[in-house]
């Protein structure tokens, strides 16, 4: 168990690793996709040459953020989590509700990869 004050100075991280495939046989279904993505996201995602390649670095950056808030707290929904392109163009993530609660001031970092079929999330929480 971590104590609180590890929990206020412990960089948190979270990794994961999704198939494309995967993504794109759930986001066949619309429900997947309105529990998961927000608005943008999808209108993001969907707007790309390659759209299901995109929802599943999303899914995989979403997925990741939840491994490294679960040791702040539990209660967090996908929605919580959405994933923005920051000024540079680089993928972040912008925390909401719950989320947002947990984060209590610290910065979050994400870095989306791809290869071969797959999607790769890393987040860490300083």
């Amino acid at each position: 168990m971590i104590t609180e004050d590890l929990k206020d100075r412990a960089l948190l991280t979270g990794v994961d690793l999704v198939s494309i495939e995967r993504i794109k046989g759930a986001a066949k279904k619309e429900r997947f996709l309105k529990r998961v993505f927000n608005e943008g996201e999808l209108r993001y995602c969907f707007g790309k040459r390659l759209p299901f390649r995109h929802l599943a670095g999303r899914f995989a950056a979403k997925e990741a953020c939840i491994k490294a808030l679960s040791s702040l707290g539990s209660g967090i929904s996908f929605k919580d989590i959405e994933v923005v392109n920051g000024d540079n163009g680089r993928p972040c993530v912008k925390l909401h509700s719950r989320a947002k609660e947990l984060l209590r001031g610290r910065r979050a970092f994400l870095s989306l990869s791809y290869s071969k079929g797959l999607a790769f999330a890393f987040v860490a929480l300083q």
